[in-house]
């Protein structure tokens, strides 16, 4: 099924082509509800594909243009250069296309005011269950890999010889470099119960901060591990994320002013369906 929208053909290829891309084509019809499904998958298409062509439209008719050095900036961003990727004309067509609807979209919502203080703190008090994190404690290990039955005992030798250069005084960084097998991932970063298997968070989650752990075992391997940092469960103070919350207000609002806007295309639009 193609439609006419303003004249314009949109062709039934790039309505399929949008519904394989949100997965229409991985439904499996034998399944119940997979035509409910595919029925669902092919009104989302239809809605996101026409939403797209009347916001290039309204960046046409409001003199929004996209240069040939514009669209080959944002085609090297994404592919790469010439010589790594081959860029068909439909492609690039695409990305013009869209290069319009994001100039048109910054355009139309240029003067959207930004969230106050007021609202910031407003939005967090309302909003705040969002805030909340579990215990996270930043962790670095030393891990000796145990594969194979037969590697248990040069396991344990090495992760043994780790043990008593760290009991030396030696740092825990320069011990890992030199007897890990993590692959350069000594440092985890910050983790939450559940981020590792149960036998790492075991022992992990009970070191206290700067506490290193003596010698245990994973499905993986054996490990030393070490804790530098804890922070309790609770909520992330208002001063941490101020910015991201204005930021996601702002967005939230451009977002619905370009809603706002399809909408109305949509009910003065002329939309033809061909068979």
């Amino acid at each position: 099924m193609a439609y006419l929208v303003n004249g314009e053909l949109v062709s039934d290829e790039l309505l399929f082509g949008e519904f394989h891309h949100l997965g229409g084509s991985s439904i499996n019809p034998l399944q119940p509800g997979a035509d409910h499904e595919a029925r669902l998958l092919r009104q989302m298409a239809e809605q996101r594909i026409l939403s797209a062509v009347l916001l290039r439209q309204l960046a046409v008719e409001a003199g929004i243009t996209a240069s040939d050095e514009e669209v080959e900036i944002r085609r090297r961003a994404q592919w790469g250069t010439s010589s790594a990727s081959v860029c068909g004309p439909g492609v690039y067509r695409a990305m013009h296309d869209n290069l319009l609807i994001e100039k048109y979209s910054q355009w139309l919502t240029r003067h959207e005011m930004r969230p106050s203080r007021e609202e910031v703190e407003r939005y967090y008090q309302q909003h705040r269950q969002e805030f909340h994190q579990s215990e996270r404690i930043e962790v670095a290990h030393i891990i000796c890999n145990i594969d194979r039955p037969q590697d248990q005992a040069e396991a344990q030798v090495k992760i043994e010889q780790a043990e008593v250069e760290l009991n030396a005084g030696k740092p825990f960084q320069k011990v890992a470099e030199k007897y890990s097998d993590c692959g350069g991932r000594i440092p985890l970063g910050w983790i939450t119960r559940g981020t590792m298997v149960d036998e790492f968070d075991e022992v992990v989650f009970a070191l206290k901060r700067n506490e290193r752990s003596g010698i245990f075992r994973t499905r993986f391997g054996l490990h030393i591990a070490t804790v530098l940092n804890i922070k309790p469960a609770g909520y992330e103070p208002l001063q941490d994320v101020k910015l991201s919350i204005a930021k996601r207000m702002l967005e939230e609002r451009r977002q619905r002013t370009v809603r706002l806007a399809v909408d109305e295309a949509m009910r003065r639009a002329e939309i033809k369906v061909i068979a």
